[in-house]
């Protein structure tokens, strides 16, 4: 399994997401059948490499990569990623071998009167390492690819370059034999640690080995030097087939820890996404306070026969009731297609009304529409902001009545009192709000008159001087005004703008 490390260690570009998700979605059916109509290879599926130059070479000298270009670039990528971390073993690998030919130079030789001539380019080379690693682990993140494309043959011609060093400088080394065996390690060195592709791996072990072999042939005498060449090359193709071997192995283990990440990955954004769809589906149907309670109380043990009652009182709320004048005469001569259609533009532009004036919307019916300010979070000026949200309906419906050429227009009632707000329901969760003042609220928008907003006194109380109203007098229209005794107004003009309250 792939764990947490090796997900996050998947260090992709900006829009990673994205590309992920596309290479791991299915292709269409269409996609999937060749001009025969044969099932075509997955993309996931492996094909050999073999290009250019390496049509000519043996099975070993190719990798198996990816169908789709996609998935082959990300893993590239990953891969690279990978190794990246282990060229700094390579500066680390060299800076130990240049301590250990100064050493054996201290040692073999005590005195310092060929220090300058034979001992300080190591000491060069060691210091050049050693800034190297210190460079790569402590800016190994802001280093660019195009650095880090070269990066691998600077640490090849480094670590040649120091065993180039050590056999000139080094009296106990008699010919180029003596320095075979820090060659055969530098060959295995680029197949296992240097994040480079086969061919590179090959053309880099073939400059180091003909190097050598070019080298031997100057330095040995001709007596010996057939057999010393032989024995070489075999210990060099060896070192060869090793490293190419090891290449092989690795490839595939991260090509199974790519898949198994990208799994991972694929599993970890689906439930994501699909968590997000669960949040959008859960607040279209119940307000966000009430839907974090739920998500708190879920899997907890309910004690006692019924469930947990989600229910709340809020005071000094005030409560809208809009409907459609003239909705009836629409219906008729729209079909119901079209008629759905312009009623959700028309209460899609209510909604972004409602959250511009800190409203929340309490249930659409029908052609009526009711929300509530003050509740869940309490506001000094909810009063107003209902009013605002009154007044901007009534101009949001010229919109319809431009569209049917038909003289519909907003009715809008106000009050303001208290609420029990709640969920009600088991199987189909429903959030309401029930008082006496919700239906004198909803008394207020039948006694109205269309394109105005009318207010009870309670509310009038909170308006703080910011309209002008006039005398509504609801009584004269509705039975249940009258019988509460409530004086009524109408809203006439704005007197204070309310761009600075919505900055709140």
């Amino acid at each position: 399994m792939t764990s947490n490390n090796d997900v996050e260690s998947l260090m992709l570009p900006n829009g990673v997401r994205t590309k992920i998700m596309a290479t791991l979605a299915p292709p269409p059916v269409s996609d999937r059948l060749d001009s025969s109509g044969n099932v075509r290879r997955s993309h996931m599926d492996l094909t050999g490499g073999r290009e250019g130059i390496l049509h000519y070479l043996p099975w070993w000298c190719f990798q198996k990569k990816f169908v789709h270009e996609d998935v082959e670039k990300l893993y590239q990528e990953y891969y690279h990623k990978q190794k990246q971390r282990d060229t700094v073993w390579v500066f680390v690998a060299a800076a130990i071998f240049t301590a250990y030919a100064l050493c054996l130079q201290c040692i073999s030789d005590l005195s310092l009167s060929d220090w300058t001539d034979k001992r300080i380019a190591l000491v060069l080379c060691c210091l050049v390492n050693v800034v190297a690693v210190l460079f790569f682990l402590f800016l190994e993140l802001k280093i660019s690819e195009a650095v880090w494309a070269i990066v691998p043959f600077v640490a090849w011609a480094m670590f040649y370059a120091q065993v180039f060093l050590d056999a000139v400088f080094d009296d106990r080394i008699t010919n180029w034999t003596d320095a075979l065996g820090w060659t055969l390690v530098l060959v295995y060195v680029i197949y296992v640690l240097l994040p480079l592709r086969m061919y590179s791996c090959i053309v880099l072990s073939l400059i180091t080995s003909l190097t050598h072999i070019v080298l031997i042939a100057i330095d040995l005498p001709s007596s010996s030097l057939i057999l010393q060449v032989i024995a070489n090359s075999l210990l060099l193709v060896g070192a060869n087939l090793m490293g190419a071997m090891s290449h092989v192995f690795t490839d595939k283990k991260h090509r199974k820890s790519y898949l198994e990440t990208r799994t991972a990955m694929r599993v970890k954004l689906e439930l994501e996404e699909r968590t997000r769809e669960q949040e959008r589906l859960l607040l279209s149907v119940l307000p966000e306070h009430v839907a974090e309670q739920i998500r708190n109380d879920i899997g907890e043990v309910v004690d006692g026969q019924f469930k947990k009652i989600y229910m709340s009182r809020h005071e000094n709320v005030s409560i809208l009731f809009a409907d459609i004048v003239g909705f009836t005469a629409i219906s008729s001569t729209y079909s119901a297609a079209d008629l759905v259609q312009i009623l959700n533009e028309l209460f899609a532009r209510f909604d972004k009304l409602a959250e511009k004036f800190h409203q929340l919307r309490i249930k659409i019916l029908g052609d009526c529409y009711y929300c509530i300010s003050g509740a869940p979070q309490e506001r000094s000026d909810h009063a107003v902001l209902c009013v605002h949200m009154g007044l901007s309906m009534v101009d949001a419906i010229k919109y319809v009545r431009e569209k049917t050429k038909s003289p519909v227009d907003m009715r809008v009632g106000i009050h303001t009192g208290a609420v029990l707000a709640g969920i009600f329901g088991q199987r189909q969760w429903q959030f309401d709000v029930y008082s006496k003042d919700v239906e004198l609220a909803n008394k207020m928008e039948s006694g109205g008159k269309p394109g105005r907003v009318h207010i009870s006194e309670k509310t009038f109380a909170y308006l703080r001087g910011e309209f002008e109203v006039e005398p509504g007098d609801g009584s004269s229209r509705d039975e249940t005004i009258k019988s509460s005794g409530l004086k009524t107004y109408f809203i006439v003009k704005i007197l204070k703008p309310v761009s600075k309250r919505l900055q709140v």
